[in-house]
Protein backbone atom coordinates (compact mmCIF):
# COMPACT_ATOMS: atom_id res chain seq x y z
CA UNK A 1 0.00 0.00 0.00
CA UNK A 2 1.27 3.81 -0.77
CA UNK A 3 1.81 6.01 1.81
CA UNK A 4 0.72 9.65 1.27
CA UNK A 5 3.50 11.48 -0.83
CA UNK A 6 4.63 8.04 -2.86
CA UNK A 7 4.11 7.54 -5.98
CA UNK A 8 1.25 4.88 -7.10
CA UNK A 9 2.17 2.54 -9.24
CA UNK A 10 0.00 -0.63 -10.79
CA UNK A 11 0.28 -3.46 -12.62
CA UNK A 12 -2.38 -3.18 -15.40
CA UNK A 13 -1.12 -5.92 -17.98
CA UNK A 14 1.54 -8.94 -18.00
CA UNK A 15 2.89 -10.55 -20.89
CA UNK A 16 3.18 -14.47 -19.76
CA UNK A 17 5.87 -16.50 -22.43
CA UNK A 18 4.93 -19.31 -20.34
CA UNK A 19 8.71 -20.66 -19.80
CA UNK A 20 9.91 -20.14 -16.37
CA UNK A 21 13.37 -19.99 -14.94
CA UNK A 22 15.04 -20.13 -18.67
CA UNK A 23 15.81 -16.53 -18.46
CA UNK A 24 12.80 -15.97 -21.09
CA UNK A 25 12.53 -12.40 -20.33
CA UNK A 26 15.75 -10.20 -19.79
CA UNK A 27 15.93 -6.80 -21.65
CA UNK A 28 13.01 -4.46 -22.52
CA UNK A 29 12.70 -1.56 -24.63
CA UNK A 30 9.68 0.54 -25.89
CA UNK A 31 9.40 2.16 -29.16
CA UNK A 32 7.10 5.06 -29.13
CA UNK A 33 6.37 5.59 -32.99
CA UNK A 34 4.93 2.17 -32.85
CA UNK A 35 4.01 1.28 -29.57
CA UNK A 36 5.46 -1.76 -29.94
CA UNK A 37 7.55 -3.26 -26.80
CA UNK A 38 10.48 -5.37 -27.61
CA UNK A 39 12.13 -8.17 -24.74
CA UNK A 40 15.05 -10.00 -25.10
CA UNK A 41 14.02 -14.47 -24.75
CA UNK A 42 16.99 -15.50 -24.18
CA UNK A 43 15.16 -19.20 -23.55
CA UNK A 44 14.39 -19.80 -27.47
CA UNK A 45 16.53 -17.64 -28.09
CA UNK A 46 14.79 -14.50 -29.45
CA UNK A 47 13.84 -10.59 -29.77
CA UNK A 48 9.85 -10.65 -28.89
CA UNK A 49 7.60 -7.84 -29.67
CA UNK A 50 4.35 -6.96 -28.05
CA UNK A 51 2.38 -4.01 -28.24
CA UNK A 52 0.11 -2.82 -25.69
CA UNK A 53 -3.64 -1.48 -26.45
CA UNK A 54 -5.09 1.71 -25.53
CA UNK A 55 -7.53 -0.27 -23.62
CA UNK A 56 -4.48 -1.91 -21.59
CA UNK A 57 -3.93 -5.16 -23.14
CA UNK A 58 -0.95 -6.65 -24.16
CA UNK A 59 -1.00 -8.68 -27.33
CA UNK A 60 1.68 -10.55 -29.43
CA UNK A 61 3.33 -8.72 -32.40
CA UNK A 62 5.96 -10.73 -33.84
CA UNK A 63 9.37 -12.73 -33.33
CA UNK A 64 12.67 -10.89 -35.26
CA UNK A 65 13.96 -13.09 -37.50
CA UNK A 66 17.30 -14.18 -36.04
CA UNK A 67 19.84 -17.00 -37.20
CA UNK A 68 20.43 -19.99 -35.13
CA UNK A 69 23.75 -18.52 -34.67
CA UNK A 70 22.73 -15.06 -33.66
CA UNK A 71 22.14 -15.78 -29.57
CA UNK A 72 20.49 -12.36 -28.68
CA UNK A 73 22.00 -10.41 -24.68
CA UNK A 74 20.55 -6.98 -25.31
CA UNK A 75 18.14 -4.64 -27.34
CA UNK A 76 18.05 -0.71 -27.61
CA UNK A 77 15.70 1.06 -29.59
CA UNK A 78 16.16 4.64 -31.24
CA UNK A 79 12.85 6.12 -33.39
CA UNK A 80 12.15 4.00 -36.04
CA UNK A 81 15.82 1.43 -35.78
CA UNK A 82 16.11 -1.45 -33.37
CA UNK A 83 19.22 -2.73 -32.28
CA UNK A 84 20.12 -5.98 -30.95
CA UNK A 85 23.59 -7.38 -29.56
CA UNK A 86 23.92 -11.03 -30.48
CA UNK A 87 26.59 -13.62 -30.17
CA UNK A 88 27.37 -16.81 -31.72
CA UNK A 89 27.44 -19.37 -28.91
CA UNK A 90 29.40 -22.00 -30.74
CA UNK A 91 32.70 -20.36 -31.56
CA UNK A 92 35.62 -19.93 -29.32
CA UNK A 93 35.00 -16.81 -27.22
CA UNK A 94 31.49 -15.96 -28.34
CA UNK A 95 32.26 -13.12 -31.29
CA UNK A 96 30.02 -10.95 -31.60
CA UNK A 97 27.91 -8.37 -33.61
CA UNK A 98 24.79 -5.64 -33.46
CA UNK A 99 21.76 -6.58 -35.30
CA UNK A 100 19.32 -3.24 -36.81
CA UNK A 101 16.18 -3.37 -37.79
CA UNK A 102 13.39 -1.37 -38.66
CA UNK A 103 10.02 -0.35 -37.07
CA UNK A 104 8.34 -2.74 -39.75
CA UNK A 105 10.86 -5.77 -38.48
CA UNK A 106 12.70 -6.12 -41.73
CA UNK A 107 16.55 -6.56 -40.89
CA UNK A 108 18.52 -3.63 -42.56
CA UNK A 109 21.95 -3.90 -41.64
CA UNK A 110 24.67 -5.48 -39.09
CA UNK A 111 27.98 -4.43 -37.81
CA UNK A 112 30.51 -6.69 -36.41
CA UNK A 113 31.27 -5.94 -32.04
CA UNK A 114 33.39 -7.67 -29.65
CA UNK A 115 33.56 -11.20 -27.65
CA UNK A 116 30.40 -11.47 -26.06
CA UNK A 117 28.17 -8.07 -26.30
CA UNK A 118 26.14 -8.35 -23.38
CA UNK A 119 24.50 -4.16 -23.32
CA UNK A 120 23.54 -1.97 -26.22
CA UNK A 121 22.14 1.33 -26.51
CA UNK A 122 22.09 4.40 -28.31
CA UNK A 123 23.54 7.55 -27.57
CA UNK A 124 20.81 10.51 -26.74
CA UNK A 125 21.20 12.03 -30.22
CA UNK A 126 20.88 8.64 -31.69
CA UNK A 127 24.57 9.11 -33.45
CA UNK A 128 25.98 6.36 -31.92
CA UNK A 129 25.42 3.17 -30.77
CA UNK A 130 27.27 1.46 -28.07
CA UNK A 131 28.27 -2.10 -26.99
CA UNK A 132 29.79 -3.58 -23.98
CA UNK A 133 31.49 -6.64 -24.55
CA UNK A 134 31.50 -8.46 -21.68
CA UNK A 135 34.51 -10.99 -22.29
CA UNK A 136 33.69 -13.59 -20.21
CA UNK A 137 35.42 -16.50 -19.81
CA UNK A 138 34.80 -19.48 -22.43
CA UNK A 139 36.00 -22.68 -21.77
CA UNK A 140 39.85 -21.93 -21.65
CA UNK A 141 39.46 -18.84 -23.51
CA UNK A 142 39.39 -15.18 -21.80
CA UNK A 143 38.72 -12.78 -24.46
CA UNK A 144 39.64 -9.07 -23.49
CA UNK A 145 36.59 -7.18 -22.56
CA UNK A 146 35.68 -4.01 -24.56
CA UNK A 147 33.73 -1.44 -26.15
CA UNK A 148 32.29 -1.22 -29.37
CA UNK A 149 31.50 2.21 -31.12
CA UNK A 150 29.31 2.42 -34.21
CA UNK A 151 28.82 5.97 -35.87
CA UNK A 152 25.66 5.66 -37.84
CA UNK A 153 26.24 9.27 -39.10
CA UNK A 154 26.96 7.79 -42.76
CA UNK A 155 24.05 5.30 -42.50
CA UNK A 156 23.96 1.62 -41.31
CA UNK A 157 25.19 0.63 -44.74
CA UNK A 158 28.54 2.79 -44.54
CA UNK A 159 28.91 2.26 -40.90
CA UNK A 160 32.34 0.97 -39.67
CA UNK A 161 33.22 -0.09 -35.90
CA UNK A 162 35.46 1.61 -33.37
CA UNK A 163 36.50 -0.72 -30.64
CA UNK A 164 37.86 1.05 -27.24
CA UNK A 165 40.00 -1.79 -25.53
CA UNK A 166 41.56 -1.26 -22.58
CA UNK A 167 45.59 -2.92 -22.96
CA UNK A 168 46.84 0.39 -22.16
CA UNK A 169 46.19 0.55 -18.63
CA UNK A 170 48.76 -0.74 -16.49
CA UNK A 171 47.48 -3.31 -13.53
CA UNK A 172 49.84 -1.76 -10.78
CA UNK A 173 48.69 1.83 -11.06
CA UNK A 174 45.06 0.51 -11.08
CA UNK A 175 45.16 -1.85 -8.32
CA UNK A 176 47.17 1.06 -6.38
CA UNK A 177 44.07 3.48 -6.93
CA UNK A 178 41.47 0.70 -5.78
CA UNK A 179 40.37 -0.79 -8.85
CA UNK A 180 39.78 -4.61 -8.23
CA UNK A 181 41.63 -6.99 -10.64
CA UNK A 182 41.90 -11.08 -10.56
CA UNK A 183 44.89 -12.28 -9.36
CA UNK A 184 47.62 -13.40 -12.31
CA UNK A 185 45.43 -11.07 -14.38
CA UNK A 186 45.91 -8.23 -17.35
CA UNK A 187 43.11 -5.60 -16.69
CA UNK A 188 42.33 -5.85 -20.38
CA UNK A 189 41.83 -9.48 -19.78
CA UNK A 190 40.16 -9.36 -16.16
CA UNK A 191 38.04 -6.25 -17.06
CA UNK A 192 34.19 -7.26 -18.43
CA UNK A 193 32.11 -3.88 -19.79
CA UNK A 194 28.79 -4.63 -17.80
CA UNK A 195 26.46 -1.97 -19.06
CA UNK A 196 27.50 1.60 -20.26
CA UNK A 197 25.24 5.20 -20.01
CA UNK A 198 25.96 7.96 -22.45
CA UNK A 199 26.15 11.64 -21.17
CA UNK A 200 23.24 14.14 -22.70
CA UNK A 201 25.42 15.56 -25.18
CA UNK A 202 26.74 12.23 -26.72
CA UNK A 203 30.29 12.76 -26.19
CA UNK A 204 31.08 10.82 -23.05
CA UNK A 205 30.09 7.20 -21.61
CA UNK A 206 30.35 5.64 -18.66
CA UNK A 207 30.59 1.52 -18.40
CA UNK A 208 30.82 -0.27 -15.53
CA UNK A 209 32.82 -3.07 -14.62
CA UNK A 210 31.39 -5.13 -12.19
CA UNK A 211 33.71 -7.02 -11.09
CA UNK A 212 36.21 -4.93 -10.73
CA UNK A 213 34.23 -2.85 -8.77
CA UNK A 214 35.13 0.59 -11.41
CA UNK A 215 33.61 2.24 -13.97
CA UNK A 216 35.49 3.14 -17.37
CA UNK A 217 35.14 6.67 -18.50
CA UNK A 218 34.77 6.55 -22.59
CA UNK A 219 35.64 9.60 -24.78
CA UNK A 220 32.45 8.45 -27.55
CA UNK A 221 33.64 10.32 -30.91
CA UNK A 222 37.64 8.98 -30.02
CA UNK A 223 36.69 5.78 -29.03
CA UNK A 224 39.69 5.78 -26.39
CA UNK A 225 39.24 4.65 -22.67
CA UNK A 226 40.24 7.87 -20.77
CA UNK A 227 40.28 6.86 -17.41
CA UNK A 228 38.89 3.76 -14.84
CA UNK A 229 37.45 5.18 -12.27
CA UNK A 230 37.67 2.99 -8.46
CA UNK A 231 34.39 3.03 -6.19
CA UNK A 232 35.53 2.20 -3.40
CA UNK A 233 34.15 0.49 -0.09
CA UNK A 234 30.47 0.64 1.76
CA UNK A 235 31.39 0.50 5.62
CA UNK A 236 28.44 -1.23 7.11
CA UNK A 237 29.69 -0.87 10.39
CA UNK A 238 27.87 2.93 10.19
CA UNK A 239 24.73 2.67 11.51
CA UNK A 240 23.02 4.26 8.36
CA UNK A 241 24.36 1.05 6.14
CA UNK A 242 23.24 -1.64 8.29
CA UNK A 243 22.07 -4.75 7.09
CA UNK A 244 21.08 -8.11 7.72
CA UNK A 245 24.09 -10.56 6.77
CA UNK A 246 22.66 -13.93 8.93
CA UNK A 247 20.20 -16.21 7.43
CA UNK A 248 17.19 -17.96 8.85
CA UNK A 249 17.24 -15.80 11.95
CA UNK A 250 14.39 -13.10 11.49
CA UNK A 251 14.59 -9.41 10.46
CA UNK A 252 17.95 -8.49 12.24
CA UNK A 253 19.27 -5.23 9.98
CA UNK A 254 22.21 -4.00 12.35
CA UNK A 255 25.68 -2.32 11.70
CA UNK A 256 28.68 -5.34 11.07
CA UNK A 257 32.06 -4.51 10.63
CA UNK A 258 32.03 -5.78 6.61
CA UNK A 259 32.69 -3.77 3.65
CA UNK A 260 30.84 -3.94 0.56
CA UNK A 261 31.96 -3.69 -3.02
CA UNK A 262 29.03 -1.65 -4.67
CA UNK A 263 29.89 -3.82 -8.26
CA UNK A 264 27.62 -1.86 -10.48
CA UNK A 265 25.88 -3.90 -12.50
CA UNK A 266 22.80 -0.98 -14.64
CA UNK A 267 23.96 2.65 -14.41
CA UNK A 268 22.32 5.93 -15.55
CA UNK A 269 22.76 9.36 -15.95
CA UNK A 270 21.41 12.88 -15.70
CA UNK A 271 22.54 16.52 -15.77
CA UNK A 272 21.66 18.39 -13.02
CA UNK A 273 22.98 22.29 -12.75
CA UNK A 274 24.96 21.83 -15.65
CA UNK A 275 27.18 18.83 -14.35
CA UNK A 276 26.67 14.84 -14.96
CA UNK A 277 25.83 12.56 -12.00
CA UNK A 278 25.95 8.25 -12.58
CA UNK A 279 23.40 6.36 -10.93
CA UNK A 280 24.00 2.82 -10.17
CA UNK A 281 22.11 -0.48 -9.18
CA UNK A 282 24.65 -2.09 -6.63
CA UNK A 283 24.38 -5.68 -7.21
CA UNK A 284 27.56 -7.20 -6.36
CA UNK A 285 29.52 -10.56 -8.63
CA UNK A 286 31.38 -13.28 -7.88
CA UNK A 287 34.27 -15.31 -9.54
CA UNK A 288 35.67 -18.29 -8.22
CA UNK A 289 36.77 -16.49 -5.32
CA UNK A 290 34.00 -16.22 -3.49
CA UNK A 291 34.19 -18.36 0.07
CA UNK A 292 31.91 -18.62 3.60
CA UNK A 293 33.53 -16.71 5.94
CA UNK A 294 33.46 -20.14 7.94
CA UNK A 295 35.78 -21.28 5.59
CA UNK A 296 38.16 -18.28 4.88
CA UNK A 297 41.41 -17.50 7.05
CA UNK A 298 40.63 -14.24 8.88
CA UNK A 299 42.90 -12.47 10.95
CA UNK A 300 41.93 -13.09 14.45
CA UNK A 301 41.41 -9.15 15.06
CA UNK A 302 38.89 -9.15 11.96
CA UNK A 303 35.64 -10.70 14.34
CA UNK A 304 35.18 -11.67 17.66
CA UNK A 305 34.98 -15.76 17.98
CA UNK A 306 31.25 -14.83 18.78
CA UNK A 307 30.68 -12.84 15.09
CA UNK A 308 32.74 -15.41 13.73
CA UNK A 309 30.13 -18.05 14.44
CA UNK A 310 27.04 -16.41 13.60
CA UNK A 311 28.39 -15.00 10.07
CA UNK A 312 29.52 -18.12 9.54
CA UNK A 313 27.52 -18.17 6.43
CA UNK A 314 28.25 -14.78 5.04
CA UNK A 315 29.49 -14.82 1.54
CA UNK A 316 33.24 -13.03 0.96
CA UNK A 317 35.86 -12.21 -1.27
CA UNK A 318 38.41 -15.04 -0.50
CA UNK A 319 41.38 -12.58 -2.67
CA UNK A 320 40.41 -9.32 -1.01
CA UNK A 321 40.97 -7.61 2.25
CA UNK A 322 44.36 -8.52 3.26
CA UNK A 323 45.53 -5.15 4.17
CA UNK A 324 48.79 -5.78 5.98
CA UNK A 325 50.45 -8.49 2.98
CA UNK A 326 50.67 -11.56 5.66
CA UNK A 327 48.34 -13.75 3.86
CA UNK A 328 44.92 -13.33 5.89
CA UNK A 329 42.33 -11.41 5.78
CA UNK A 330 41.90 -7.99 7.66
CA UNK A 331 39.29 -6.21 5.80
CA UNK A 332 35.92 -8.63 4.97
CA UNK A 333 34.49 -7.31 1.66
CA UNK A 334 31.30 -8.75 0.42
CA UNK A 335 29.96 -8.28 -3.58
CA UNK A 336 27.25 -5.68 -3.34
CA UNK A 337 26.10 -2.71 -1.30
CA UNK A 338 22.17 -3.25 -1.35
CA UNK A 339 21.58 -0.11 -2.30
CA UNK A 340 21.68 2.13 -4.82
CA UNK A 341 24.12 5.40 -5.38
CA UNK A 342 24.52 8.67 -6.71
CA UNK A 343 28.47 9.57 -8.32
CA UNK A 344 29.68 12.64 -10.01
CA UNK A 345 31.33 12.01 -13.21
CA UNK A 346 34.94 11.91 -11.23
CA UNK A 347 33.57 8.45 -9.17
CA UNK A 348 32.79 10.66 -5.90
CA UNK A 349 30.00 9.01 -4.32
CA UNK A 350 27.33 11.99 -3.15
CA UNK A 351 24.24 9.71 -2.14
CA UNK A 352 24.07 6.25 -1.18
CA UNK A 353 20.64 4.85 -0.35
CA UNK A 354 22.56 3.10 2.40
CA UNK A 355 20.11 0.55 4.52
CA UNK A 356 17.08 1.57 3.03
CA UNK A 357 16.20 -1.31 0.73
CA UNK A 358 16.75 -4.08 3.54
CA UNK A 359 14.52 -1.87 5.65
CA UNK A 360 11.57 -0.92 3.25
CA UNK A 361 11.04 -4.29 2.37
CA UNK A 362 11.44 -6.52 6.25
CA UNK A 363 8.66 -3.41 6.76
CA UNK A 364 6.09 -3.96 3.41
CA UNK A 365 7.14 -7.66 3.31
CA UNK A 366 7.54 -9.23 6.74
CA UNK A 367 8.20 -12.50 6.45
CA UNK A 368 9.11 -12.31 2.70
CA UNK A 369 11.56 -9.73 3.66
CA UNK A 370 14.81 -11.50 1.81
CA UNK A 371 13.46 -14.06 -0.27
CA UNK A 372 15.01 -15.84 -3.24
CA UNK A 373 13.64 -15.29 -6.92
CA UNK A 374 11.72 -18.65 -7.00
CA UNK A 375 8.19 -19.16 -6.59
CA UNK A 376 7.26 -19.40 -3.13
CA UNK A 377 8.50 -18.37 0.81
CA UNK A 378 11.98 -18.56 1.21
CA UNK A 379 12.54 -15.36 3.32
CA UNK A 380 15.68 -14.62 5.48
CA UNK A 381 16.88 -16.86 2.69
CA UNK A 382 19.45 -14.26 1.15
CA UNK A 383 20.96 -12.64 3.84
CA UNK A 384 24.11 -13.68 4.11
CA UNK A 385 24.30 -13.58 -0.02
CA UNK A 386 23.88 -9.94 -1.50
CA UNK A 387 20.16 -9.37 0.01
CA UNK A 388 17.82 -7.88 -2.09
CA UNK A 389 20.37 -7.90 -4.86
CA UNK A 390 19.66 -4.71 -6.80
CA UNK A 391 20.07 -5.06 -10.39
CA UNK A 392 18.52 -2.72 -12.94
CA UNK A 393 17.91 1.44 -13.21
CA UNK A 394 16.47 3.40 -14.85
CA UNK A 395 15.29 7.06 -15.25
CA UNK A 396 11.92 9.23 -15.86
CA UNK A 397 10.81 12.57 -15.71
CA UNK A 398 6.61 12.60 -14.28
CA UNK A 399 5.50 15.79 -13.49
CA UNK A 400 8.40 17.81 -13.76
CA UNK A 401 10.51 15.80 -11.24
CA UNK A 402 13.19 13.04 -11.75
CA UNK A 403 12.72 9.79 -10.46
CA UNK A 404 15.22 6.63 -10.09
CA UNK A 405 13.41 2.96 -10.55
CA UNK A 406 15.64 0.38 -9.55
CA UNK A 407 14.68 -2.77 -9.82
CA UNK A 408 15.54 -5.59 -6.92
CA UNK A 409 16.72 -9.07 -8.73
CA UNK A 410 15.85 -11.52 -5.17
CA UNK A 411 12.85 -10.66 -3.08
CA UNK A 412 11.38 -8.58 -6.31
CA UNK A 413 10.08 -5.58 -6.68
CA UNK A 414 10.50 -1.88 -8.10
CA UNK A 415 12.04 0.58 -5.31
CA UNK A 416 11.06 4.89 -6.63
CA UNK A 417 13.15 7.59 -5.76
CA UNK A 418 13.11 11.11 -6.28
CA UNK A 419 16.19 12.24 -7.62
CA UNK A 420 15.93 15.21 -9.17
CA UNK A 421 18.42 16.89 -7.13
CA UNK A 422 21.14 14.11 -6.66
CA UNK A 423 22.34 15.32 -3.67
CA UNK A 424 19.30 15.25 -1.62
CA UNK A 425 17.14 12.62 -3.14
CA UNK A 426 13.51 10.81 -1.14
CA UNK A 427 12.28 7.61 -1.02
CA UNK A 428 8.96 7.87 -3.65
CA UNK A 429 7.36 4.41 -3.18
CA UNK A 430 7.83 0.67 -3.63
CA UNK A 431 5.79 -1.56 -5.75
CA UNK A 432 5.88 -5.60 -5.79
CA UNK A 433 3.53 -7.72 -7.62
CA UNK A 434 4.82 -10.81 -6.72
CA UNK A 435 2.65 -13.26 -4.79
CA UNK A 436 4.79 -14.81 -2.20
CA UNK A 437 1.90 -17.54 -1.66
CA UNK A 438 2.64 -19.30 -5.11
CA UNK A 439 4.80 -22.23 -4.80
CA UNK A 440 6.78 -24.26 -4.05
CA UNK A 441 9.05 -23.63 -7.32
CA UNK A 442 10.27 -23.36 -10.58
CA UNK A 443 8.84 -26.49 -11.54
CA UNK A 444 5.47 -26.32 -10.86
CA UNK A 445 4.35 -24.09 -13.76
CA UNK A 446 0.52 -23.13 -12.75
CA UNK A 447 2.67 -21.73 -9.58
CA UNK A 448 4.88 -19.90 -10.97
CA UNK A 449 2.14 -17.94 -13.46
CA UNK A 450 0.29 -16.77 -10.35
CA UNK A 451 3.75 -16.41 -9.12
CA UNK A 452 3.94 -12.53 -10.05
CA UNK A 453 6.76 -10.90 -11.25
CA UNK A 454 9.89 -12.51 -10.35
CA UNK A 455 13.68 -11.54 -10.99
CA UNK A 456 13.45 -8.26 -12.21
CA UNK A 457 16.11 -8.03 -14.94
CA UNK A 458 15.49 -5.29 -17.11
CA UNK A 459 13.28 -1.56 -16.49
CA UNK A 460 12.42 0.93 -19.27
CA UNK A 461 10.36 3.93 -18.67
CA UNK A 462 7.52 5.19 -21.16
CA UNK A 463 6.89 9.26 -20.79
CA UNK A 464 3.36 10.35 -20.30
CA UNK A 465 3.40 11.86 -23.90
CA UNK A 466 4.80 8.44 -25.40
CA UNK A 467 2.43 6.01 -23.73
CA UNK A 468 -1.06 4.90 -25.51
CA UNK A 469 -2.63 5.33 -22.18
CA UNK A 470 -1.40 9.13 -21.43
CA UNK A 471 0.10 7.96 -18.15
CA UNK A 472 3.97 7.34 -17.35
CA UNK A 473 4.17 3.31 -17.61
CA UNK A 474 7.62 1.28 -16.30
CA UNK A 475 8.17 -1.78 -18.57
CA UNK A 476 9.48 -4.87 -16.32
CA UNK A 477 11.34 -7.28 -17.64
CA UNK A 478 10.82 -10.75 -15.27
CA UNK A 479 13.72 -13.01 -15.81
CA UNK A 480 12.70 -16.04 -13.43
CA UNK A 481 9.04 -15.63 -14.09
CA UNK A 482 9.84 -15.08 -18.12
CA UNK A 483 6.92 -12.23 -18.08
CA UNK A 484 7.14 -8.50 -19.09
CA UNK A 485 5.10 -6.93 -16.51
CA UNK A 486 3.79 -3.21 -17.45
CA UNK A 487 2.95 -1.04 -14.48
CA UNK A 488 1.39 2.26 -14.74
CA UNK A 489 2.27 5.26 -12.90
CA UNK A 490 -0.13 7.67 -11.03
Amino acid sequence: MAQAGELKLGTIATWETGIYGKSAAEIVMYQKSTSHIYFVNGALPSVEVIRLTTDGKAEFITRLALAKTESPTSVAVRDDLVAIAVHDESIRGRPGKILFFDSSHQRVGEVKAGFLPDMVTFSPDGRYVLAANEGEPHGDYDPEGSVTIIDLHSGIGNATPSTVAFADFDRDILTGNGVRIAPGKRFAEDAEPEYITVSADSRTAWVSLQENNALAEINIPLARAEKVIPLGLKDHSQPGNALDAVDGDGIHIVPRPLFGMYMPDSLASMDHEGKTFILTANEGDARSEEIKLSKAKLDPAALNPEQKKELGGLRLSATDGDTDGDGDIDRIQTYGARSFSIFDADGNLVFDSGSDFERITADRLGKSFNSDNAAGESGDSRSDNKGPEPEAITLGRIGGQTYAFIGLERVGGIMVYDVTDPHAPSFAGYHNSRNFDAGPGVENAEDMKNAGCLGPEGLAFVAEEDSPLKKPLLLVACEVSGSVEIVRIN
